[in-house]
């Protein structure tokens, strides 16, 4: 099939790779963002989507929005079908209509719940339980459109945000093939979107700050959920203090020195620390200007007492 690929994020590389190496569609173009910024140095980087595309060969497009100019490029290609896997911005009803087919997109939710730019990391900062990929066609509005294919699956108990995302992509690839199968031969019947709708945002840093005066299970939710990105923190001495890896534990209050919610302390070797229900067991964090290290080992190096906030 003739397609026009849409993408931005390194799990979109995963799908871009499938039909081009796998399933060798005619890949006709390749949709992806702007160079941005990235890191201290604010170095100027292209998308993941980007390099990968140029690495094959394949045209690239680099658009943050898709206006009239990108519109001319598409028609010019003559697509079937528009593949969209996290591209990043919406596109306008014009671009909609040039593939023959329209656009399908792949989303990491059972929608309609959990609709928007984040879905992984709300599914897992809510405390869902299971989750899901939904191959859904592409209307106007964000993440409204009716649905080809959903699968559902458990989110495991340890699982990060990161780890999610990558095991939801590859259940992705593996009802793209049906999917594409069906809309080539005129059998697709998408369904419309039935049940309560919810929101998933685009987090932002202060959402990912650590409120100690909330429940241990909510904070582990927050912290896997904001794992790799933007990563869970609060601030230790004014600063920032970033927490990779905590459970809520087993351990009871009563065993800890500490008596505020943020106090910090060591028992049998391990880290923990005052919630406002139970306590959490710090396993990996990363102080201001510091590497990653076992919580551990970053405790040996502070005073008794010590306390986030």
């Amino acid at each position: 099939m003739r397609i026009v690929f849409a993408g931005t994020t390194p799990n979109a590389v995963s799908v871009l790779r499938y039909l081009v190496e796998v399933e060798k569609h005619d890949v006709l173009a390749v949709l992806t963002r702007e160079d941005a910024l990235v890191g201290r140095k604010q170095t100027l980087t292209p998308s993941a989507v980007a390099e990968y595309s140029l690495s094959q060969g394949l045209n690239v497009i680099k658009a943050n929005k898709v206006n009239a100019i990108v519109d001319e490029q598409l028609v010019a290609l003559k697509p079937e079908l528009g593949v969209v896997v996290a591209y990043g911005a919406l596109l306008r009803p014009r671009t909609l209509e040039i593939p023959a087919h329209g656009w399908i997109n792949i989303h990491f939710s059972l929608l309609p719940k959990l609709r928007g730019a984040a879905p992984v990391q709300w599914a897992l900062i809510n405390g869902n339980t299971e989750t899901g990929v939904t191959i859904f066609q592409l209307d106007q509005g964000m993440d409204t459109g009716p649905i080809h294919s959903q699968v559902q699956t458990v989110i495991e108990p340890t699982e990060t945000a990161g780890d999610l995302l990558v095991r939801l992509t590859n259940i992705s690839i593996t009802m793209l093939d049906e999917c594409l199968a069906k809309i080539s031969s005129a059998t697709a019947v998408p369904m419309a979107q039935t049940g309560e709708a919810t929101l998933a945002p685009k987090l932002s840093r202060l959402e990912a700050r650590v409120d100690f005066s909330k429940s241990a299970s909510e904070i582990e939710n927050l912290i896997r959920g904001c794992n790799p990105e933007p990563m869970a923190w609060a601030e230790f001495d004014g600063e920032p203090f970033r927490i990779l890896s905590a459970r809520a534990s087993l351990q009871t209050s009563e065993n800890l020195v500490a008596s505020e919610a943020g106090e910090v302390s060591m028992i049998d070797g391990k880290i923990f620390v005052q919630t406002g229900r139970g306590v959490l067991q710090l396993l990996e964090v990363q102080p201001a200007s510091k590497r990653a290290m076992p919580a551990s080992d970053w405790y040996r190096g502070i005073s008794p007492g010590a306390r986030l906030s």
